[in-house]
């Protein structure tokens, strides 16, 4: 099937004569031949555009049934497959959609891991992103400014394609730019665009989460060619803490305490996200027991509500007793009535009475 228009191939209106076939061949062959390119990738495939175009356009009866047919024209005459109309039909309405706007830029990623700290405060931070931009030298057209650049002479620098435009959108020679590049830039070797490291700022709001992105419109790469940049999304993780843990807008801590002062009651100082503060223990706390510290935990994103602080009281048991503290903690066991400990009564209550 015809993947191109061969008019606009060959660069010629649709009414031009077997002459203008003939000398419009001749000019391209002699432009595009892979000999007389040989540091241009694109030239041999340019090449068997040309010469295909040709085969169809110089024969008449060849050239009335692509007339006829279009895309759906075949050299050796046979029917298309289904597969062949279809991937037809995808690259026409691909071309009627490309007609709405210029090619963008590609959009990237990067990550940015912050504390829990950052989390609650919300800060700014600066970053290092390699990112293609335009190149000064040719400013994007890919042209040497001394002479690189050379005006399309097939559609003599509009940029636009001389057959129907079902196949495609620009000239076929010159992408749609209406130049040519005769001579590349030094700086980008004809790309239009360069990679450089680029310093950005990025405004983290309080209350991100880990995998949450932050969009910097217009700071990914720029198109080859005209268009718009694409963008740079900012992926946010957070790194494990050594005290916190987070639940949503809440946050918790364990607090390691001593039985004495579970038992008795403490004043302790606990750690915050933003430093520290002192609390009481009330006496007889039980172990796993939580207080709260009402808006001490996290902000919600884009709020000025804050989550809570969780303390969780840990009994740390003594470790490495030697006899004298072990010998001190029988005696004061054995000083103790059964009804200070009503949980171990109820519990062993409950054990016997599996007996009956």
């Amino acid at each position: 099937m015809a993947t191109r228009d061969f008019y606009n191939v060959l660069g010629i209106p649709r009414d031009a004569s077997p002459d203008d076939v003939k000398r419009a061949y001749r000019a391209l062959a002699r432009r595009w031949h892979p000999d007389r390119n040989p540091d241009d990738p694109d030239a041999e495939q340019r090449f068997r555009d040309i010469t295909e175009a040709y085969r169809a356009l110089s024969d008449p009866e060849n050239r009335a049934r692509y007339d006829r047919l279009g895309p759906l024209y075949t050299e050796d005459g046979r029917p298309p497959r289904p597969d062949e109309v279809g991937e037809m039909l995808g690259g026409v309405w691909r071309n009627i959609f490309r007609r709405k706007g210029k090619e963008r830029g590609e959009d990237l990623r990067y990550t940015i891991s912050l504390s829990l700290e950052d989390v609650a405060a919300g800060v700014e931070r600066e970053i290092t992103v390699p990112r293609r931009v335009r190149c000064r030298t040719c400013a994007g057209d890919g042209a040497d400014p001394n002479g690189g650049k050379k005006t399309c002479p097939v559609c003599k620098g509009s940029g636009k394609p001389t057959g129907t435009r079902l196949f495609r959108t620009d000239c076929y020679h010159c992408d749609g730019r209406g130049y040519n590049v005769e001579k590349r830039c030094p700086t980008c070797d004809a790309e239009g665009r360069i990679t450089l490291d680029d310093i950005l700022r990025v405004k983290v709001p309080g209350g991100v989460a880990t995998g949450q992105k932050l969009k910097l419109a217009g700071k990914g790469n720029v198109p080859r060619g005209p268009g718009a940049p694409g963008d740079l999304f900012v992926i946010v993780n957070i790194a494990e803490h050594p005290l916190f843990r987070r639940r949503g807008e809440d946050v918790l801590v364990e607090l390691p305490l001593t039985f004495v002062q579970l038992a008795l009651g403490a004043d302790v100082a606990v750690p915050t996200l933003e430093g520290r503060t002192t609390i009481r223990i009330p006496a007889q706390s039980p172990p796993g027991k939580v207080l709260r510290l009402a808006g001490r935990g996290l902000p919600k994103v884009g709020r000025s509500m804050r989550g809570d602080l969780h303390i969780q009281l840990v009994l740390e048991v003594p470790t490495e007793l030697d006899a004298s503290q072990r010998q001190a903690l029988h005696e004061w066991a054995d000083g103790l009535a059964p009804s200070q400990h009503p949980r171990r009564l109820e519990f062993d209550e409950a054990v016997r009475s599996r007996d009956s």
